[in-house]
């Protein structure tokens, strides 16, 4: 059965000062690398190159009939693209200005059934580390989803100012497809509740953005640098 750890934080989006949120303490990510290496310990018929091959080009033939407006449905969830805007008329055409291709995501059955008998331990109040809760783009207003090169990006958390000489200090955003990491040089707004930066001339792509800093409710930094990750991935389109 499946288990799960969830911590819990001071809700800083609410004045009640009893007010909390529970987070789950993730454990990772799962690429098709690693999934590979998670059947090769079960299955030994295949090798784990091949398992790879396999997964990786199930994956392209998924995004190729989404594209041409399939449904997929797998064992973890439902998928099919929709389009965003408004047609002015018959004879209105698709203007990539105006409308938008987008892809709605909900979890199958199996991954509902499973979510039903997951075990769920409270593990207290989480340590001291900063916490972001949610990532605003400044241009599009879209919350925790797309971003936009050289906008501001508004970071709500809580203990993410920046503050320390640590050169690893910063806000970055790690590229997903080669983990190249970009940093948020331009810091317009350093709160512990509020970060405002100048998102990078970073290339389209996914990307998880990491606050690394020595901020302490004293305002005597830390000796060592603490450090989180958005749980949400942000997208260069």
């Amino acid at each position: 059965m499946s288990k799960v750890s969830v911590s819990l934080y001071n809700n800083y989006l609410t004045p009640d000062p009893n007010d909390q949120f529970g987070r789950v303490n993730l454990q990772g990510s799962l690429n098709n690398e690693k999934i590979a290496e998670e059947i090769v310990k079960t299955r030994t018929e295949y090798d784990k190159n091949t398992i790879i091959s396999i997964l990786n080009r199930a994956d392209q033939i998924k995004i190729e009939k989404m594209a041409e407006g399939f449904t997929i449905s797998t064992g973890i969830c439902h998928a099919h693209i929709g389009i965003s805007g408004v047609f002015n008329g018959q004879t209105d055409r698709f203007d990539p200005n105006e409308h938008r291709i987008t892809a709605s995501f909900s979890s199958s059955q199996a991954l509902r059934d499973e979510l039903k008998k997951t075990q769920v331990e409270i593990t207290g109040m989480a340590s001291t580390e900063p916490v972001i809760g949610k990532v605003i783009d400044s241009f599009t207003k879209a919350e925790d989803s797309t971003i936009t090169p050289n906008n501001v990006l508004l970071i709500k958390g809580d203990r993410i100012k920046m503050l320390g000489e640590d050169p690893a200090n910063g806000v970055y955003l790690i590229n997903q497809a080669d983990s190249t990491r970009h940093q948020c040089t331009q810091i317009i707004s350093n709160e512990p509740k509020k970060l405002m930066v100048m998102v990078p001339d970073v290339p389209a792509g996914d990307y998880v953005l990491e606050v690394i800093t020595q901020f302490s409710t004293t305002n005597t930094p830390v000796k060592t640098p603490r450090s989180t990750q958005f749980e949400h991935l942000l997208i260069v389109e």
